[in-house]
This record gives structure tokens, C-alpha cells and sequence, in this order.
């Protein structure tokens, strides 16, 4: 919807966008592809559109394959087997990765993930193929003393390398830390945050309290707090798994800065 008639196209998209990408300010995703599609809007048309979606495609199969190929590699230089995992909410790219290695011996660990449940859908899927373990998001003490390696996913890598997740990633990678267990970030390097990049701070959005207490609220001392996503800081993850390779948290970000074209987004912020 156009917002000033009288505005210049251009800075009507950015607009736009910038609406866009603040309905989810913890994706980076979102951030990177409005990014990609609509940098050097001066030189923009229908053909370039065209040609950088049909690009876009290319390059997202390319890492996808080259994630997947990471991550067989990453599970061949494990010594243990059965492999016993702890995952966090729902992530497909993890979900995937496990079936298309069902030759390998997995047992998994999954959190229920708070205030959704997406552990449960995830319990449902990879219970067909692997001994899973449904759990209360609180009893991960009584639990982690079991596992070889925590597998998380990501909504946005920032600019120091900390881990924006499902609520709950900090005190589960803060927890296997001190027991001397692995946290593995697994991701596509196009979570990398281009808006953390040039130092814009990201957003932790608050959801519905309904969905956490859905009593009248009449208290007015009482205050409820629903957070999907925390922030974990680089210091509690061991690694990042992606289409770069399989790296600590400082060789990654050294690599996504040379692969992705930074200065996509830079043409948003200063509008």
C-alpha cells in the first residue's frame, strides 16, 4: 500500500521494506533477500528483479547442498555412536539434515519449547526414524548429563557472533558449557544479520501473553512476558555448522563477510 502518492518510488520501497522486515526484526533472512532484491535501486527494472529471484534460487540450492554436504562430513569425524542430540524448537534445517542421514545412529533429545510446543511436532517427525526423547524445557538438567552434542538452530547470526533462537538456546548452551558439551549452530550463512552488521541493534520482540496466561488480568502488579527468541553470546557456542564449512564462531564471520555482498543493505539504513 502506498503510503504518499508524492513520494519517490524509490524511497516509497525502502518503506516498504523496512515494514516488511520489521513484522520479524529477528530474522535475517527476511533482512538479506529484500537486500539482495532491491539494492541499486537506480539502476533497477522488471528485467534485473527477474534475473536476481532467478539468481537468488541458484544460490540458495548452492548452499543448501554445500550445508548438506558440511554436515555428513561433520557427523563422520564423530567417534560416538549412538550419537545422542539435544535439539531446541523447530528447525527444518536440522530436522532435514538428520533423515537424509539415517545410516548414522542418532538419539535425540528434544525440549517442548515454550509457549508453542514446536518440540512436540519435531518428537513427531524424527521419532519414525530415531530413538527421540520428548522433555519439559525446565528438566534439561536432569537430562544433559546424557547427551554428546547440542544441535541449535538460528534466526540470525549478529555482528559479534552472538545467536539469536527459540527462547531458551542461552540457558541450554550455558548449561552444556559447563558440563563440557558442544553447542553447534546449524544454518544457512544467509542468517548472518546485515542490519547487526552496520550496527543497528535487533529487536526481541514480545508475543501475546495469552499465550503463556490467559486468565483476565486484573493484578495490576502482575506483569507476563512472552519472548520467542533469546540471545546467546558467542563464548557458549562451540561452532557453526553452515554452507561455509564447518567453523568456530570468529572463522564463520570472517568467511560470511567475504562471501556475502555486505553492501546490499547498506543502501536501506542510510535512507
Amino acid at each position: 500500500m502506498i503510503e504518499d502518492p508524492h513520494r519517490d518510488i524509490r524511497d516509497e520501497i525502502i518503506y516498504l521494506s523496512n515494514q516488511i522486515i520489521e513484522t520479524r526484526p529477528s530474522m535475517a533472512p527476511i533482512i538479506n533477500t529484500i537486500g539482495y532484491l532491491i539494492h541499486d535501486l537506480d539502476e533497477i527494472t522488471k528485467i534485473v528483479i527477474k534475473a536476481r529471484l532467478n539468481q537468488f534460487k541458484i544460490n540458495r540450492e548452492k548452499r543448501k547442498k554445500s550445508l548438506e554436504l558440511n554436515f555428513y562430513t561433520f557427523l563422520k569425524h564423530s567417534k560416538i555412536f549412538p550419537l545422542k542430540i539435544m535439539l531446541i524448537s523447530y528447525s527444518s534445517t536440522i530436522i532435514n539434515l538428520l533423515l537424509q542421514n539415517k545410516d548414522f545412529n542418532f538419539e535425540i533429545y528434544v525440549l517442548e519449547s515454550r509457549p508453542l510446543l514446536e518440540g512436540q511436532r519435531v518428537a513427531e517427525v524424527i521419532s519414525s526414524h530415531f530413538k527421540t526423547h520428548l522433555i519439559v524445557d525446565a528438566a534439561i538438567a536432569n537430562f544433559i548429563d546424557e547427551i554428546d552434542v547440542v544441535l541449535i538452530g538460528v534466526d540470525s547470526i549478529l555482528k559479534d557472533g552472538s545467536i539469536i533462537n527459540k527462547i531458551g538456546t542461552f540457558p541450554l548452551s550455558l548449561l552444556a558449557r559447563t558440563k563440557k558439551i558442544d553447542v553447534f549452530a546449524v544454518c544457512d550463512s544467509y542468517k548472518y544479520n546485515l542490519k547487526s552488521h552496520y550496527g543497528y541493534s535487533v529487536l526481541i520482540e514480545e508475543k501475546p501473553i495469552k499465550e503463556v496466561y490467559n486468565k483476565e488480568m486484573s493484578n495490576k502488579l502482575l506483569e507476563v512476558h512472552n519472548y520467542y527468541f533469546d540471545i546467546t553470546p558467542p563464548e557458549y557456542i562451540s561452532g557453526i555448522i553452515s554452507d561455509l564449512g564447518v567453523f568456530s564462531i570468529q572463522e564463520f564471520l570472517d568467511k560470511v563477510i567475504e562471501s556475502l555482498p555486505i553492501e546490499w543493505f547498506k543502501y536501506m539504513l542510510i535512507k
